[in-house]
C-alpha cells in the first residue's frame, strides 16, 4: 500500500491483505487477520513511519509493520 486511504478503503471493502515481510519465516502464512484501527488524524504525510499492528497466521502471531509492508493478497 502506497496511501493510508487506500489501506482503510481496501479494510472497509474486506479485501484479504498480506504483510509483506521483509524478513520472513518460511511456513509462516501472512495472510492479516486483524489490523488495528487507525486514528483519522494521522496525517498522510507521516504514515512512512506509522506502525500498524497487525495480526497474520491466522491469528496467532502479531507485528508491528509499516504500510508499504501490506499488500494485496492477490498481489
Amino acid at each position: 500500500m502506497k496511501k493510508l486511504a487506500e489501506l482503510k478503503q481496501a479494510v472497509a471493502k474486506e479485501k484479504e491483505l498480506v504483510w509483506n515481510d521483509p524478513d520472513p519465516i518460511q511456513g509462516n502464512d501472512y495472510t492479516i487477520s486483524f489490523i488495528e484501527d487507525i486514528d483519522d488524524d494521522i496525517e498522510e504525510a507521516n504514515v512512512v513511519d506509522y506502525p500498524i499492528l497487525i495480526q497474520y497466521n491466522n491469528g496467532r502471531s502479531e507485528a508491528q509493520v509499516y504500510l508499504h509492508e501490506i499488500i494485496l493478497k492477490s498481489e
